[in-house]
Order: structure tokens, then C-alpha cells, then sequence
């Protein structure tokens, strides 16, 4: 079965105004949601990750405060969030770290829905982005990256990202 994977498309990240927002980041949202109108039509699961902190969590002291849990700022992207309201496929994430499966229950996501291909959408692409595909094809999954639905704050770690997807984990980058 085909899924669609949202990461990290959260206010903090991809809203003027949130903690991590950088300009450009919300480029994201229109190919994503087209994508998101696709999967709904066709009744397949579409998975979010959200990251989740809590307030004193470690990873502040490498990027500054964000995506605390319950926190405003942790929330989808309001359109995104608009998107999905209502899907009975829609699984969501709660995740720690920068890959979608560390301490999460993502892989027995995958198990019992039988996913054996993930379309890939979201941010950051060097880094949430980078090691969730490389946790992915670690596991033989089919792993397509959308490079038009995913953005960094820094062109050259995407381009460079982008590449390492497509050279050296295997995923096909359209």
C-alpha cells in the first residue's frame, strides 16, 4: 500500500512568525495539499509528524525553543491542519528526535497498514527530511521525495540532501 508522509509541517516551521519559520518555507503547503486532495480521494493513509518537545528538552540547546508540545506553535500548518480534519487515515506522529522513527511507533505504522511505498513531503530537507528516508530505505521501502514540497533555510545542504537521496539512499527524487 502507498502513504503519503507529511514531516514537520507545523506552525513553527513553515508560518511567518514561528520559532524555526524560514522565508520560503510555506512554499511547500500548495503541493502538499494537492497531494493531500489525492490521497483523500483515493481513501489511503496519510501520515503527519509533528515534532514534540518538552520545555526543557535538550535539543533546545542546539536550535532555539520550538514545537513544544501543546504549544501553539506545534500545531499543523492551519491550512494543512484544515486539509485533514475529518480523515479517518489521517496518523499522526509525535516525535522527538529528527527521524520519524526514533521512539516512535512508525514502523508498526508502516506493519499494519502493509506500506510498502511513502511519498515524501515536508521539512527541514537536510535534516528531518534527510534521516526519516534514510530510516525508510534502511527498511526496503519505496521512498519518493517530492522536491518541489520540501525546503531548507540553507539551498546548498538541499541541493546536497536531495542528492544524497537520490545517489546513495535510492530514493527517486520527482
Amino acid at each position: 500500500m502507498r502513504a503519503l508522509l507529511l514531516i514537520d509541517l507545523q506552525r513553527d516551521f513553515v508560518e511567518p512568525g514561528g520559532a524555526l519559520y524560514f522565508p520560503g518555507a510555506e512554499s511547500v503547503l500548495p503541493p502538499v495539499l494537492s497531494l493531500v486532495e489525492e490521497y483523500k480521494r483515493h481513501n489511503l493513509p496519510i501520515i503527519t509528524t509533528q515534532d514534540w518537545h518538552e520545555e526543557n528538552d535538550d535539543e533546545f540547546q542546539i536550535w532555539p525553543k520550538h514545537c513544544v508540545k501543546n504549544s501553539s506553535g506545534a500545531e499543523l500548518a492551519r491550512v494543512l491542519k484544515e486539509s485533514l480534519s475529518g480523515y479517518t487515515k489521517h496518523i499522526s506522529i509525535h516525535k522527538t528526535r529528527y527521524s520519524a522513527f526514533y521512539g516512535t511507533n512508525f514502523e508498526k505504522i508502516i506493519e499494519s497498514y502493509a506500506i510498502d511505498e511513502i511519498e515524501v513531503c515536508g521539512v527541514v530537507t537536510h535534516i528531518c527530511v534527510l534521516f526519516t528516508v534514510e530510516e525508510l530505505r534502511n527498511r526496503g521501502v519505496k521512498t519518493i521525495v517530492r522536491k518541489d514540497a520540501v525546503a531548507s533555510y540553507d539551498k546548498d545542504l538541499h541541493v546536497c540532501a536531495l542528492r544524497l537521496m537520490h545517489e546513495i539512499l535510492r530514493a527517486e527524487v520527482i
